[in-house]
């Protein structure tokens, strides 16, 4: 039924979830933003990191040191999301990096697989 491996479904569920990362860390430094939209991606965002863990326990070949890098950056990306969003914690320059690393631990991953 499917023709992609699960390592090419993974990148494809970690590139979505940068995606959705991407576009709350915009919705939230642009100071006028809508907090029920960056809610809801927000949400998007951990639904896609569930499914990709999921993935990542049913499949051993998933389970790799670069795998775990991303998936413990994006932990610390939600973590300060979650500051900045709910405790009025502005720290931008420290929500930018976490961002910034989790983009980093994305492209180490997809050399390690050597797809891309």
């Amino acid at each position: 039924m499917f023709t992609k491996t699960p390592v090419e479904l993974l990148l494809k569920d970690f590139s979505n979830l940068l995606n959705k990362c991407q576009s709350v860390f915009d919705l939230v430094i642009s100071r006028r933003y809508n907090v029920n939209l960056a809610i809801l991606t927000t949400a998007e965002a951990y639904a896609i990191a569930e499914k990709a863990y999921v993935r990542c326990d049913q499949n051993v070949e998933l389970q790799t040191k670069e795998v775990e890098a991303f998936v413990n950056a994006f932990d610390d990306f939600y973590f300060e999301l979650k500051q900045v969003l709910f405790h009025d914690d502005d720290d931008i320059p420290s929500f930018k990096k976490k961002l910034t690393t989790m983009q980093e631990q994305y492209e180490l991953l997809t050399q390690s697989f050597n797809l891309l």
